[in-house]
C-alpha cells in the first residue's frame, strides 16, 4: 500500500520540475547566438543572388536590406548555405518565425537536419526550402517600416523560446540525467580530482582551461585512475583502473508518481545488464517521485544496491554532499 501522501509526491514533482526546467531553458539560451556566430563567418559575395524570385526574396525587402547595409546572409537564406551546413536551417527558420511543424507542412521535415543528424540536403531541396523561408522573411521586412536586425534577432529568440517550451515535457528525463552529469563533472574538476578528459572520440586529453560541458565529452579519468563514463543504460558508469565496471548510476527524473513503477522497471533492466558484467558492482538508483510501493519493492530487490532522492541531490546541499561522499568512497577518493 502506498503510504506516501499524494500531496508530498506532488510537491516533490513540482520542485524537481521547476529546477530542471530552469536549467533546461538556461542551457539552451545560447542556441540562436551560436547560429548567428556561424552566419557572421559567411561572406555574402561568395553566393549568387542574381535571381531573387527563385530565392523567394521580394525586390522591396532586398532593397531595404541593401540600404541598411545588412549582410545578405544575415537575413536571407541562400540554398548553398544550408546545403553546406544544414543545422543553419534553424537560424533562418527562427528569423522567419516559423515552427518546425510549419516548415514540414510548407516544404518538408527539417528537425533532424537542424540537429545535424539528417540526410544530406541537396541543392534542389535547399532551393525549395530557401524559397519558403525567404518568402516569410521578406514579408516581415515589407510589413515592418521600422524593421531592424536587432528586432529580427529578438523575435527569433522569442520563436526559439516557444519551441523550447513546447519540447520541455519530452526532455525532463534527459535533462535530469544531463544535470547530474554536469554536477559530477563540476564537483571533480572543482576539486582538482580530474587527471584526463575523455573526448567523444575516445582520446584522452588534459583538462582544458574552459570547463567542458558533460554533453561534449565521453567522461573523465580521476587522479587515481578510476574512470567516470557518461552514457545511457547506465547513465553513468564507474570503472576501476583495471577496467572493471565497479558501479553504475541510473537517473530517473520523471515527475509523474503514476509512472514511478515504469521508471523503476527501466532502471532495473539496465542494472541487470550491469550485474551480468560484474555481479559485485554497486548499482545506484537516483530518482525523483518514488512512491512507497516502489520503495518497498526496491528494499527487497537485489538489482538495486543503493538509492538517493534526485530532487534532494539537486536542491539540498547536505543531500548533495552525502551523494558525493558516497561516490568518492566508491572510487577510493574518500579523502577528497
Amino acid at each position: 500500500m502506498n503510504t506516501t501522501p499524494a500531496k508530498d509526491l506532488q510537491q516533490e514533482a513540482e520542485r524537481i520540475q521547476y529546477s530542471l526546467r530552469s536549467a533546461f531553458f538556461f542551457r539552451r539560451r545560447r542556441e540562436f547566438h551560436n547560429f548567428a556566430e556561424e552566419i557572421d563567418k559567411l561572406e555574402p559575395s561568395h553566393y549568387c543572388w542574381d535571381s531573387l524570385d527563385e530565392l523567394g526574396i521580394s525586390r522591396s525587402s532586398w532593397e531595404y536590406v541593401t540600404n541598411k547595409g545588412i549582410p545578405y546572409t544575415q537575413i536571407f537564406c541562400h540554398p548553398k548555405v544550408i546545403s553546406d551546413n544544414p543545422p543553419l536551417i534553424a537560424y533562418y527558420r527562427l528569423l522567419a518565425v516559423l515552427p518546425q511543424k510549419g516548415v514540414q507542412r510548407l516544404a518538408f521535415g527539417i528537425n533532424k537536419m537542424e540537429e545535424g543528424k539528417g540526410r544530406k540536403l541537396s541543392l534542389e531541396r535547399a532551393q525549395r526550402l530557401s524559397q519558403v523561408l525567404n518568402t516569410y522573411i521578406s514579408s516581415l521586412i515589407d510589413e515592418t517600416p521600422t524593421f531592424s536586425i536587432d528586432d529580427a534577432f529578438l523575435v527569433a529568440q522569442m520563436n526559439l523560446g516557444a519551441q523550447v517550451n513546447g519540447s520541455w515535457r519530452n526532455e525532463i528525463g534527459a535533462e535530469g540525467s544531463r544535470r547530474v552529469k554536469e554536477l559530477i563533472l563540476t564537483y571533480f574538476l572543482g576539486r582538482g580530482l580530474v587527471n584526463l578528459i575523455i573526448a567523444k572520440d575516445g582520446s584522452r586529453i588534459a583538462p582544458p582551461t574552459r570547463r567542458p560541458l558533460a554533453d561534449e565529452i565521453q567522461g573523465f579519468v580521476a587522479m587515481n585512475g578510476y574512470e567516470v563514463i557518461f552514457g545511457s543504460e547506465p547513465d553513468i558508469s564507474i570503472i576501476n583502473p583495471q577496467g572493471v565496471l565497479e558501479a553504475a548510476i541510473e537517473v530517473k527524473a520523471g515527475i509523474d508518481p503514476a509512472g514511478a513503477r515504469e521508471r523503476y522497471g527501466a532502471a532495473k533492466r539496465s542494472f541487470d545488464k550491469v550485474l551480468r558484467e560484474n555481479k559485485a558492482a554497486t548499482t545506484i538508483y537516483l530518482a525523483s517521485c518514488v512512491t512507497e510501493s516502489v520503495r518497498k519493492e526496491m528494499a527487497g530487490d537485489r538489482l538495486v544496491r543503493q538509492d538517493f532522492n534526485l530532487t534532494d541531490v539537486l536542491l539540498d546541499e547536505q543531500a548533495k554532499e552525502n551523494f558525493f561522499d558516497y561516490i568518492c568512497w566508491l572510487m577510493h577518493l574518500s579523502g577528497a
